[in-house]
């Protein structure tokens, strides 16, 4: 058996700017960090020919042109994996847009294991751009490129999407004081709902044109809240996190609603320098930067709204576990 793991993500700041759209004009930037929660894909042969995926439904499949899941059809139809195999996915988090990157890692996590069932080994960047080959390029999704490469890359990073194509990713190495300052005030929420994550991104890419100088500014604020991240003043980089929240609202009416806004509201009249709803908008996890002396006062605020513990996850997509399966893979290709 193979097992994978693959860390979920909170996207800071620049969210936008990693659409083909904007960076093949401009050049994008994302903040990003990945997280202690996460997506594990098992990876095991089956005596009995056919495919059985246990993902968040169950399927049997004689051939892998009938899997209705299109990332783990495509994933295994590129590695080659084509028969008497059995995939097992769970994640950490509610699926389906949680806002935390749950469908990209799973992309990751699954080609990384599907890869070490075959006896071969790709590169996080090798697996990054995979993923997103298959998600933009093959299933059409109108999603950006931070998702993967958070993570296929783990830790605090900054990564900027060349105009080329290409992508640049530099780790941000945090102190352990600098990372206990930022997780002291961090605090997640689960709004209870989640939302269909490409109809409001669909919205964005079309939008884009008409969206750049809002664009420009989120990409702008990048240098300026890594740099308050390392001088480890939580107070500015809160309302750098405001103000970027008042900007992404603007690339689509479908990011918020009178619930989410309310929720904000509420947030901020309980101490909150300031936050935003994490991924495309319009449910999942809200992260808040609040002062500790405050917090308790936040939570009794959401008291109704289960919160999220997180630390950074400083590894990317990583097999934990890699049972020789190589033999089996090969008669299954």
């Amino acid at each position: 058996m193979i097992l994978s793991q693959t860390p979920l993500r909170v996207s800071l700041f620049g969210g936008g700017t990693d659409f083909a759209g904007y960076y093949k004009q401009y050049g994008g930037a994302v903040l990003s960090l990945a997280v202690n929660k996460h997506v594990h894909v098992a990876v095991q042969p089956r005596w009995e020919p056919g495919i059985v995926l246990h993902h968040w439904a169950h399927e049997y499949a004689d051939r892998v042109d009938d899997i209705e899941h299109g990332i783990i059809r495509e994933c295994l139809r590129l590695t080659g994996v084509t028969n008497g195999v059995q995939i097992s996915c769970m994640a950490d988090v509610p699926t389906g847009g949680s806002g935390l990157g749950a469908s990209s890692a799973l992309a990751v996590g699954l080609l990384n294991a599907l890869f070490a069932y075959i006896g071969e080994r790709r590169s996080a960047a090798e697996l990054a751009e995979l993923a997103c080959h298959i998600e933009i390029d093959v299933l059409g999704e109108p999603i950006g490129k931070q998702d993967q490469y958070a993570a296929a890359f783990g830790g605090c990073a900054e990564y900027r999407f060349n105009p080329d194509g290409s992508v640049a990713v530099e780790r941000i190495g945090l102190s352990v004081e600098q990372e206990r300052e930022l997780l002291r005030h961090a605090v997640v929420f689960y709004t209870g709902r989640t939302r269909r994550a490409a109809e409001i991104l669909s919205d964005q890419k079309a939008s884009i044109s008409s969206s750049t100088e809002n664009l420009h500014a989120l990409k702008a604020n990048v240098a300026a809240a890594r740099a308050l991240l390392c001088a480890g003043d939580m107070a500015r980089l809160g309302a750098l996190l405001h103000q970027s929240w008042g900007l992404k609202k603007k690339l689509s009416a479908r990011i918020y609603d009178e619930l989410i806004e309310e929720l904000y509201r509420r947030g901020r009249r309980a101490g909150a320098f300031g936050g935003k709803l994490l991924g495309a908008g319009g449910g999942g996890f809200f992260l808040f930067l609040c002062p500790p002396e405050r917090q308790p006062e936040l939570r009794a605020a959401f008291a109704k709204l289960r919160e999220l513990p997180v630390a950074i996850e400083p590894a990317g997509s990583r097999v934990l576990i890699n049972a020789a399966a190589t033999s089996a893979a090969g008669v299954n290709r």
